[in-house]
């Protein structure tokens, strides 16, 4: 900052940045800033961030940026823009006074108004003179980075943080200063203390307590009052009347000059309970902000292929078809077909694959996922809400308005529990009054501090949402809490065969077909858009050399595709078609009892050979259906697909089943049961069962019906989502139990009179703390 001595010729700085900010203020006109500075006795704009680089606030100039955060207003018939930003590095009033004249720093800028409280920047500009980047820029320079307001979806919450540190802290030092004060007044009793300096520790104590049970106590009183609107019970109901009746009965002893005081208890009870309010926020924003993870997996600052080469725009400007380019280590802002290049992405976010995958033109690939290694060029193919991350986002934070019945069960007994709690303080006051009326007063205050239900109003939540985070650590994604306890409380599941039960992937299982008539197969099956085909393709060329089915791909002459026949074509001089058997009915018969389906080769009108393929057993069925026999489950298969090899299969795992089901006859046999599923034909009854779970590498229509997403293949998802949800339950349970123990323990010891005012004080945050972390340590979904 200058310097202040005038022995010197010229300012002196700090830093280069103090040097940067001086000369801006300098030729802009505005010296006085320092001056104004002086006279308040405030520091200035904090040091100056790094000179942003020419591109850094080039998205403010964006169209996508202007509709959304940009609003047109008239002055006088002059046309001007004003936005809202959000300022970084504002602490003072001399960072208003210097915002203000922000108009003779930039031209172009015809009003700027700071609300300090909110730290949020109106501006006024004419466009014509001045572009939003660079006003932009300028305030970066001075010290004041800028945001579009909104854009930052956890600063509110940052604020709200520092507000509540700001309070506990504040009433730790008053409750730490009272105590001080009645230790120099019990010292005094034992010691002997002049009456007038005992007065002033007694007035002073006063002074102390005030702000802490005015402004110290104020969210307890703001959840009473808010609960004696709705006409409820609410935790902070026995709270703020402890707090208020200790206080009260302590200015009253202070007045009359006789009785005891309890400043000392009250100072550390609402310090204490900030503490455990503060622990318990904290706890319940880890378990619960999953949701807001995933939605900061896309970066909000992309380049993105304009006339004039990359460009860097925000990602509200991208749209279908644009092309994007990532560096290695970025992610992946928008769905999309790889163009161009190579690389490998790490997708373990949708897929919990830990290996990066190869991809090349033509690949799929996908928002929130990480480019390994690049750079990776591509086309854009679904952004925002239609991507799959954005599916996934939906799925979290389109949680169900009804909370799960075990939570409103807890809520009715929290209600309940105040209720009795007051009543019971009441009866206990007016029997003390009768035995001893000296301890009355401390019996009442005690018994509503420790008997405070927060521990059993928390209980479920707390349980269900650390649930909810470690199930989505497992790859299991749960729509809401409710759908956990409704998953653990099913007692049928029906499960689809294709891509749940199955590979979803057709392979070759039996084949007679001589050697030279396979690349012929192989060329023609490439064209096929068929997964038959495909399997074939991938048999004939683990047997063959590529250049042979290439050189083959290249005799096609002429070809097709006949849905529900085969395929056709005219090769290298030959006739040959694909397809199901024409006249071989038993052999046709016999492979879909086996749960395979037949492919005839026939060359010329001869047939030259046969093949079988099937959708084998995923290799962790057996076993996975054994967990979920182990929980007394009904497991059935509704199928779509042909009921032979339904058949075959259910025989196989030892299930029963039905095949050839329409879409509507599964939504019609799922009432009040769980329904796994993968395709748009399981999206009926996804919707329509009591619980819904759509597995990995499904269609997106049943990701978006479901109440459950599994990201982690094999049917070993689906027996760890059940059993998780179980201990998930039984740790709710457990927590409510807990939670009623110990409340009914300590309220009775306290209506004992074994139990003061400062030791309730500390054993109410410790029941809510007990239950957290019973919560945390107790195993639900596991990775």
């Amino acid at each position: 900052m200058p310097g202040g001595d005038p022995n010197l010729d010229a300012p002196q700085f700090c830093c280069p940045g103090c040097r940067a900010v001086y000369a801006l203020l300098h030729q802009s006109g505005l010296d006085d800033f320092y001056a104004v500075r002086a006279q308040l006795g405030e520091d200035g704009p904090a040091r100056a961030p790094e000179t942003p680089g020419e591109d850094a606030y080039a998205h403010y100039d964006d169209p996508a940026f202007t509709a959304r955060f940009v609003r047109p207003v008239s002055i006088e018939g002059d046309e001007r823009c004003a936005v809202e930003l959000a300022v970084d590095g504002v602490h003072c009033t001399a960072c208003v006074w210097l915002m203000e004249r922000l108009p003779r720093a930039v031209p172009g800028v015809t009003d700027a108004r700071l609300d300090f409280g909110r730290r949020r920047l109106h501006l006024r500009w004419a466009p014509e003179a001045v572009s939003l980047s660079t006003i932009g820029a300028a305030l970066h320079r001075l010290g004041y980075p800028t945001r579009p307001r909104g854009a930052s979806a956890d600063a509110a919450r940052r604020r709200a943080e520092r507000s509540d540190l700001i309070r506990l802290g504040a009433m730790l030092a008053i409750a730490g200063n009272v105590m001080l004060l009645s230790f120099a007044l019990y010292a005094g009793e034992a010691s002997g203390i002049e009456a007038r300096f005992a007065r002033f520790f007694e007035w002073l104590s006063l002074a102390l307590t005030v702000p802490a049970v005015t402004w110290g106590a104020l969210p307890f009183y703001r959840g009473a009052l808010a609960g004696l609107r709705l006409r409820t019970a609410h935790i902070d109901l026995p709270i703020s009347l402890g707090v208020l009746a200790s206080f009260g009965a302590s200015v009253v002893a202070l007045l009359r000059g006789e009785g005891a005081m309890y400043f000392d208890t009250v100072t550390a009870l609402v310090a204490l309970l900030l503490v455990g309010r503060y622990v318990q926020a904290r706890g319940q924003r880890a378990a619960m902000n999953r949701a807001e993870l995933l939605s900061a997996l896309t970066p909000p600052v992309v380049r993105r292929r304009d006339s004039g080469g990359w460009a860097r725009v925000p990602l509200a400007a991208l749209a279908d078809g644009d092309r994007l380019r990532v560096e290695t280590g970025e992610t992946l802002p928008a769905d999309g077909v790889v163009s161009g290049t190579h690389g490998h992405v790490d997708q373990r976010l949708l897929t919990g694959e830990a290996r990066p995958v190869a991809v090349g033109p033509g690949d799929r690939v996908y928002a929130g996922t990480v480019c390994a290694a690049g750079p990776l060029e591509y086309t854009a193919a679904g952004v925002g809400a239609q991507s799959r991350l954005g599916a996934l986002v939906d799925l979290l934070d389109r949680a169900d308005a009804e909370r799960a019945p075990i939570a409103r069960l807890a809520d009715r007994l929290s209600a309940i529990f105040v209720a009795a709690v007051i009543t019971l303080a009441a009866l206990g006051g007016l029997a003390w009054a009768v035995i001893d009326p000296s301890r009355a007063f401390d019996v009442v205050v005690a018994l509503l501090v420790v008997s405070c239900p927060c521990a059993l109003g928390m209980a479920t939540p707390i349980a269900l949402a650390v649930a909810r985070r470690r199930a989505a650590d497992a790859g299991v994604i749960v729509r809401s809490t409710e759908a956990i306890e409704r998953l653990a409380r099913v007692e049928r599941v029906c499960l689809d065969k294709t891509g749940t039960l199955t590979e979803g992937r057709m392979t070759v299982t039996t084949a007679e077909l001589p050697a030279r008539w396979r690349p012929m197969v192989a060329a023609v099956e490439r064209r096929a858009r068929h997964p038959i085909g495909r399997a074939i393709v991938a048999w004939a060329e683990g047997l063959d050399a590529p250049d042979a089915i290439d050189a083959m791909c290249d005799a096609i002459e002429a070809i097709e595709e006949i849905p529900g026949r085969g395929i056709e074509a005219r090769i290298a001089g030959h006739d040959i078609a694909l397809g199901a058997p024409v006249d071989g009915t038993e052999a046709f018969a016999d492979a879909l009892a086996r749960g395979e389906t037949p492919v005839e080769v026939r060359v010329d009108g001869a047939v030259v050979g046969r093949l079988t393929l099937a959708d084998a057993p995923r290799a962790d069925a057996a076993a996975a259906l054994d967990r979920l026999r182990a929980l007394d489950l009904d497991l059935t298969v509704l199928s779509g697909d042909h009921p032979g090899p339904v058949a075959a299969l259910t025989e196989t795992l030892g299930l029963t089943g039905r095949g050839g089901l329409s879409p509507e006859d599964k939504a019609a046999a799922v009432a009040g049961a769980a329904m796994v599923g993968d395709g748009f034909n399981d999206a009926p009854a996804l919707r329509a069962a009591d619980v819904g779970l759509a597995v990995h590498g499904g269609a997106e229509v049943a990701l978006e019906v479901a109440d459950v997403y599994l990201t982690r293949p094999g049917v070993d998802a689906i027996a760890d989502a059940f059993e998780g949800s179980r201990r998930a339950l039984a740790t709710v349970k457990r927590g409510l139990a807990l939670s009623l123990v110990y409340n009914a323990t300590f309220a009775t010891l306290a209506l004992m009179g074994w139990v003061t005012p400062l030791v309730a004080a500390i054993l109410m945050p410790i029941s809510s703390l007990t239950v957290l972390g019973h919560a945390v340590v107790s195993p639900s979904f596991r990775r």
